[in-house]
């Protein structure tokens, strides 16, 4: 399997490093040496991508022959280095004490095959059975992969979503390669999971920068792994995991290079800063006070010449790693990062238009907002009117859109993209209060005062948005030293105390993510603390009929838009009666089925998204025969790689799936010449589609709720531009 190749050579690069250290610190050793080989097959994979797609390459042919070059000079160089004697393979056979847990205390060895058993082992199974089914990996993360390899290379594409295009892309970069490779999205999640276990490994290995033993280190690691948007984020195929790995070696890196000088340290550091901000630029901005620290620490220490070197080195790999990027937006856009504003381009603007202490304070209070939900509506409600109440004071709009992207609330999600870490948040926050009185404890202090500036700034550049706590992970990686120095070298109770909890409260969102459960945790859950929904929202029809006769003591039917609000908020005994309603009705039917491993992966890559499969999925039985290309003609910017993985799921050779309406002003893109003819149509419109589609090549329309799926009598190659 091609694959396997991708593993090999992960293998081979640690092989090396850990070979050729001369470390004596056999745990220490194998974190170093697996974070270094993460680092450098990114650069690997980099190269490839980029060297192929100048060539209009990008291919599983020639990634086979690439990675298969790789493994046999990666092990060509292993062999010379062997008989020169700077690495000894015998040195390998130590590992086997990593494996016995030799030199661990009974109580540590205990909660790290807890964690493997319970956590790591049961995330890795999701991050290779489980289906792709995140909602922005539809839209856009995994749609820009598939446009890539359609069209041979990396260059931008027509496309109706142009985030497809223009946001950063390096984690994309990474699962290209498993998708070639492997030649499915099999495998996929397993860069979102590799980046959770160089985290773990990074956090430990920062505590132990820090001055933290043995059970200091695996609270760090404890704190990250039972972290419930780290536990969700670690099987996704989104890329704030892998943003948030390199962040951590980059601060890591940062801190060893203090120490000692080293050519390697130094490449790696800022390779990490590079390739964290290809992956997602609000890695920059928890950089920044970092980077301050960084630069003062190496000018004064190593003085000027050497700067100027980091300085000269930082821009050369900086600039490697953006300009091919930067130049396909620039030439598109007019901009290298993003469409202009009042330009026919023009989307979603992130960052924030304002600035004052009262709009970063206002920020940073609905960023800590989003850490207080808990699964009980009253409380939740309490505190958003404690959060508006204080923006009333102060002055400022709570939802002012130069500083807000989403409306705020505060409330308890059980999402992929937006789960509180409501227990972390609180330990982070007492810690902080607790280090305020440590003394002469200048290095964590330092530490984390980089840490929360990290953050303001990130609540001062950037706007509020509902699902940030994904993007607050380097917040909370660095909250894991934190809270880990102040629980052991001022606490000073044993580890397990604070360990254990964290990993009892933590387990469920491993076996319950509504988006891959294992278990139908989500449903026993609601059941266990009769959480009930404050409205039913539906479509009307004989199911409106059905709830209003079940729940019309409890709920006023009708509501506004569809949604049905409660009348008022009851007891615990009284809900548990309604929530045995609501289940005898199907209100809970999705939720009570929603198992992975009983549903078929058509289904599964719908999960986040259930609507578009109960429309789509009458209409896969009518796309027949093998290779029959289907043209995406959308009224909305919407991804369709969800519809696309449905098909090729059902279907042995699938044909492909591109935007057949897009901006005319894409017609510029060398991608945009290529010749793409389609026997199907998929559409959201069915005015828009008729108005396109001459009637005479009308063999049959099918109709769903959401969709149309048109069949052609013959292939039609024509665009819809406006």
């Amino acid at each position: 399997m091609g694959f396997c190749l991708l593993l090999l050579s992960v293998a081979l690069v640690f092989a090396g490093f850990f070979l050729h250290s001369s470390r004596n610190d056999l745990y220490t050793n194998a974190r170093e040496s697996f974070i270094y080989s993460l680092i450098a097959n990114a650069v690997l994979v980099f190269v490839y991508n980029e060297s192929a797609s100048a060539f209009n390459q990008v291919n599983a042919k020639t990634a086979l022959i690439f990675w298969l070059i790789t493994v046999t000079c990666i092990s060509a160089l292993l062999f010379f280095w062997n008989k020169t004697g700077a690495i000894r393979f015998s040195k390998l056979a130590s590992l086997k004490k990593t494996v016995r847990l030799s030199g661990l205390k009974t109580v540590n060895k205990v909660v790290i095959v807890s964690a493997l058993l319970f956590y790591i082992l049961p995330l890795l199974f999701l991050a290779v059975y489980a289906a792709p089914n995140n909602f922005d990996s539809h839209m856009y993360h995994l749609n820009r992969v598939l446009f890539w390899i359609n069209n041979g290379n990396l260059d931008h594409f027509p496309t109706l979503h142009l985030q497809q295009l223009y946001l950063n892309v390096f984690a994309e970069y990474l699962v290209l390669d498993t998708i070639l490779l492997s030649g499915s999205d099999q495998f996929a999640g397993l860069i979102q999971f590799g980046s959770f276990i160089g985290s773990l490994a990074g956090v430990s290995l920062l505590a132990k920068r820090l001055g933290l033993k043995q059970e200091g280190q695996l609270l760090t690691a404890i704190f990250l792994l039972t972290l419930p948007i780290s536990i969700f984020e670690s099987t996704s195929t989104q890329v704030d995991y892998c943003a948030c790995f390199f962040f951590i070696s980059y601060v890591y890196l940062g801190f060893q290079l203090l120490e000692k000088r080293s050519v390697l340290t130094l490449v790696m550091f800022l390779l990490s800063l590079s390739f964290g901000g290809f992956s997602k630029y609000t890695i920059f901005i928890f950089a920044i006070p970092f980077t301050v620290f960084f630069a003062i620490r190496i000018l004064v220490q190593y003085r000027i010449s050497y700067a100027l070197k980091v300085l000269g080195l930082a821009i050369v790999l900086l600039t490697g790693t953006f300009a091919p990027f930067f130049y396909r937006n620039y030439t598109l856009f007019g901009h290298i990062m993003s469409p202009l504003r009042n330009t026919v381009f023009a989307s979603e603007e992130l960052p924030a238009n304002k600035h004052s202490a009262l709009f970063t304070f206002s920020t940073l209070i609905k960023n800590a907002g989003l850490n207080l939900g808990l699964p009980d509506t009253r409380f939740n409600r309490i505190v958003d009117g404690q959060i508006r109440s204080l923006h009333e004071a102060m002055g400022v709009e709570i939802d002012d859109p130069d500083i807000s992207l989403d409306p705020f609330s505060v409330k308890y999600s059980v999402h992929e993209d937006m789960i509180p870490n409501t227990i972390h948040f609180w330990l982070i926050l007492v810690a902080s209060f607790v280090m305020l009185f440590a003394v002469r404890q200048w290095s964590i202090k330092w530490f984390w005062i980089c840490s929360a500036m990290g953050f303001i700034v990130f609540c001062t550049l950037m706007k509020f948005q509902l699902w940030s706590t994904r993007t607050q992970m380097p917040f909370f990686a660095m909250g894991a030293v934190m809270i880990s120095y102040i629980y052991c070298r001022k606490i000073q109770w044993s580890f397990a105390w604070l360990a254990a909890p964290l990993m009892l409260l933590s387990v469920p969102f491993v076996y319950g993510n509504p988006s891959k459960e294992l278990v139908s945790i989500n449903y026993l859950t609601r059941k266990l603390l009769g959480h009930i929904p404050i409205a039913i929202c539906e479509n009307g029809g004989t199911q409106r009929q059905i709830y209003e006769k079940y729940l019309g003591a409890y709920y006023t039917f009708p509501g506004e838009d569809g949604c049905h609000p409660l009348k008022k908020w009851p007891d615990y005994s009284e809900r548990t009666k309604v929530f045995a309603l609501l289940t005898k009705v199907g209100y809970y039917d999705q939720d009570r089925s929603s198992n992975i491993l009983s549903m078929g992966r058509d289904r599964a890559y719908f999960l986040s998204h259930p609507n578009n499969y109960l429309s789509f999925k009458p209409l896969l039985g009518h796309i027949e025969g093998d290779h029959k290309n289907v043209g995406i003609f959308f009224k909305h910017n919407n991804g369709f790689y969800h519809y696309w993985s449905a098909i090729a799921a059902t279907v042995k050779n699938p044909g492909r799936m591109e935007y057949i309406r897009y901006n005319q002003e894409l017609m510029v893109l060398k991608n945009a010449q290529n010749d793409f003819c389609y026997d199907y149509i998929l559409s959201d419109d069915p005015e828009l589609l008729a108005a396109f589609v001459p009637k005479a090549n009308i063999d049959t329309v099918y109709t769903t709720q959401l969709l149309q799926l048109m069949k052609l009598k013959k292939a039609s190659c024509d665009k819809s531009l406006f």
